[in-house]
């Protein structure tokens, strides 16, 4: 029987095998280093300037404009 490669951890964002010296592990999440990125403006991200909701990536600010802010709206009365 042939043998058969990539049986290893997948990557959260390309589903794609994670190999250890390329792995970023976050939020119990492992990515290559390349996909560890902000989905709004795709800048490269790091272990001390990351945030994650949901299962998605963001840098500071877009996480503050597209998850914090959303939760702190109040709704309007009529």
């Amino acid at each position: 029987m042939p043998m058969k490669f990539g049986g290893g951890d997948k990557c959260a964002s390309c589903e794609k095998t994670v190999y250890p010296q390329e792995k970023q592990e976050a939020g119990g999440k492992n990515f290559h280093k390349n996909c560890f990125k902000c989905t709004n403006c795709k800048m490269a991200l790091k272990l001390n300037n990351y945030a994650q909701a949901h299962g998605i990536l963001y840098c500071k600010k877009h996480f503050q404009e597209q998850v914090t802010a959303k939760n702190t709206q109040s709704e309007v009365a009529y």
